[in-house]
This record gives structure tokens, C-alpha cells and sequence, in this order.
């Protein structure tokens, strides 16, 4: 019967890490394709942090509501889909550049 009491706590945490993994696939369009190639590990470690972020904006939001409130533990869910979305974001612009370069554009573009 422990058992069915956790499930959905893991249901929520399972939320948590989804949410915040779109979210940083949100916030890593900030960046180009082009400055995706670039640096990905940096722009991961970005999104993720922006993402704990406003994660740790909802924690706080939530200690203020009776029915709800703020957990550690929902960081952490927060933190690590926030960092698996900036991963799966680099993944995919990687696989794209290999097969379908975005072209450079001239440093110049009065010269043309």
C-alpha cells in the first residue's frame, strides 16, 4: 500500500522534469542555429540555469498558497529537465547542421 501513496509524487516530479525540459527548449531558440555550433555545452549549461531559475521563482510563488507548496525536490526535477532539453535541443541542432548546413552568411554585407 507505500507503494501507491508514492506514485503520484513521481507523477509530479515526471511533470516537473517535462515542463521544464520544453521550457529550455524554449529559451535555447534564443540562439541561431549557426551559434548553436558553437560553445553547445555553455548554451546547455545556459538554459538549464535559466531554467532552475524560474523554477526557483515557482517554488517561491508556491510557498505563499496554502493548498500547495515548495519543494527541493522540485528543483532538482527542474534543474535536470531543464538541462535535458538544452541536451536534446544541442543533439537535434547537430543532427540538422550535419544534413542541412545552414549557410554562413558574408561577414560584409556591403561588399556583395
Amino acid at each position: 500500500m507505500e507503494q501507491l501513496e508514492d506514485f503520484p509524487h513521481i507523477w509530479d516530479k515526471l511533470a516537473h522534469f517535462c515542463e521544464y525540459a520544453t521550457l529550455a527548449g524554449c529559451y535555447a531558440m534564443l540562439w541561431s542555429r549557426n551559434e548553436w555550433s558553437k560553445r553547445q555545452w555553455l548554451r546547455v549549461l545556459v538554459v538549464g540555469g535559466l531554467a532552475l531559475l524560474y523554477g526557483c521563482t515557482d517554488e517561491f510563488h508556491q510557498s505563499f498558497v496554502e493548498t500547495r507548496d515548495s519543494s527541493v525536490l522540485d528543483l532538482v526535477a527542474d534543474l535536470t529537465g531543464g538541462l535535458m532539453g538544452g541536451i536534446v535541443y544541442a543533439i537535434v541542432t547537430r543532427i540538422l547542421n550535419r544534413f542541412d548546413p545552414v549557410p554562413e552568411k558574408p561577414k560584409n554585407p556591403q561588399a556583395e
